[in-house]
């Protein structure tokens, strides 16, 4: 009898485990996660340029202005506003895996492709 007390409690235990895990996966992690803070309502990180290990150029995109900023460890720096005139922004879908592959493979003369057109 004492075993199956002991039993019971330890799923007790690990069920209590499971559900606390699942309940901070499910409704914490998105919270924390840095995606979810980089884009809300009006301001975006439109690009990142690292300088050294710890120092960056950013440029932001705040209503439909543009901004450079530099960050070090110990500053944030606003150097200028940028025209809009003088951005290029990359389209969503060429920023992505698929859309730096195709670029990679161009560069290196279109290797791989007849395996590709075997498939298709």
């Amino acid at each position: 009898m004492e075993d199956f007390l002991i039993i019971i409690k330890l799923l007790g235990s690990l069920a209590l485990v499971i559900a606390l895990a699942y309940g901070s996966l499910r409704y914490l992690l998105p919270h924390l996660q840095r995606g979810s803070l980089q884009r809300r309502g009006n301001m975006e990180v439109i690009e990142r340029l690292p300088l050294a290990p710890r120092i960056a150029l950013y440029l932001v995109k705040v209503g439909s202005r543009f901004f450079l900023l530099g960050l070090t460890p110990t500053t944030l720096q606003f150097f200028s506003e940028i025209s809009t005139e003088d951005i290029e922004i990359k389209e969503a879908g060429a920023a992505g895996f698929a859309g730096i592959l195709q670029a990679k493979k161009k560069a290196f003369g279109g290797m791989g492709d007849e395996q590709n057109e075997g498939q298709q």
